[in-house]
């Protein structure tokens, strides 16, 4: 076991620095047909027409719970929709780490912002992720089949114009093709970023002491703090795996995105570029109206 997590360890930190110029090259020459067009959607009133007639599963009592009934009509009632990404994704574990740790900072708003959370796949997997995760089980739905992401246009990642196995199309991603800013994203993990609010790492980091990280500094994300969380992640993907991961396996490249609503109108909506490349909380934090909007 401790040979396996030094493998882990050391793939995880050299192979961004070993591909990220060459499949930059690469990536340009290859036939993709994206379904990406644009990270931020335009805010509109259709989106309540748009997935009126869905449902979603609740993972707290298995109940089918229409999408109208989420979002309420009260006017000053804000509601964010977390389109979350499968729940053995990268980008579904570390932006659901996000929301866990500012739920205090959307009550601090007025008690009327309300998170629901969607992710992709069975109930049983939401149900693990949200207990490795501490996440409320009242606010996290599933949604299956993907039907709310198609509505939505929702990136599918990878999607080259022939048939391809969706695990080759997810480790394509992972180098960057057809998911745009994961190499950056990957590599400002190790690098750190002083400017960040990092107060989220420290209430889900369990590898080791964040305390540690003070010897390279003490503001922002530290050099390799990010890093170490995604390594701690990772660890738990890919261990559980199997019981974490969608039935069908197509929807391991498709990507989410959030919307925010005020009472029915969207204020507020985003599209998932790629692996890492999820909604900026900073900006969900700042559309809600917190005064917390300008963290990183």
């Amino acid at each position: 076991q401790k040979q396996k997590m030094t493998l882990a360890f050391c793939f995880h930190l050299l192979v961004p620095a070993l591909l990220f110029r060459s499949v930059q090259c690469f990536q340009n020459t290859l036939p993709i047909r994206s379904t990406f067009k644009s990270p931020a959607l335009k805010a509109s009133h259709d989106y309540i027409d748009l997935l009126s007639d869905l449902e979603f599963t609740s993972a707290l009592d298995e109940r089918k719970v229409g999408f109208k009934s989420l979002v309420a009509d009260r006017s000053e009632k804000i509601t964010i929709f977390a389109f979350l990404t499968h729940f053995a994704d990268f980008n579904a574990w570390e932006y659901a780490q996000k929301l866990k740790h500012y739920l205090p900072a959307f009550d601090r708003v007025n008690s009327e912002v309300e998170l629901v959370a969607v992710g992709l796949g069975t109930i049983k997997s939401a149900k693990i992720f949200a207990d490795f995760l501490s996440f409320p089980l009242n606010q996290l739905y599933v949604d299956e089949s993907g039907e709310a992401y198609k509505k939505l246009g929702f990136s599918r990642g990878f999607d080259p114009p022939f048939k391809l196995n969706p695990y080759i199309r997810l480790l394509a991603m992972l180098t960057g093709i057809g998911s745009p800013g994961t190499l950056q994203a990957v590599l400002k993990g190790y690098r750190g970023d002083r400017t960040a609010d990092a107060s989220w790492i420290d209430s889900s980091l369990e590898l080791l002491d964040r305390r540690k990280f003070d010897a390279v500094g003490k503001e922002g994300a530290r050099p390799f703090e990010v890093a170490t969380l995604r390594l701690q992640n990772m660890k738990k993907i890919v261990q559980n795996w199997s019981d974490l991961s969608p039935a069908d396996k197509d929807l391991i490249t498709w990507q989410g995105g959030t919307i925010v609503f005020k009472g029915n109108s969207a204020i507020y909506s985003y599209k998932d570029k790629g692996i890492l490349t999820y909604t900026p909380i900073e900006e969900v934090l700042k559309a809600i109206g917190s005064e917390e909007s300008n963290v990183k």
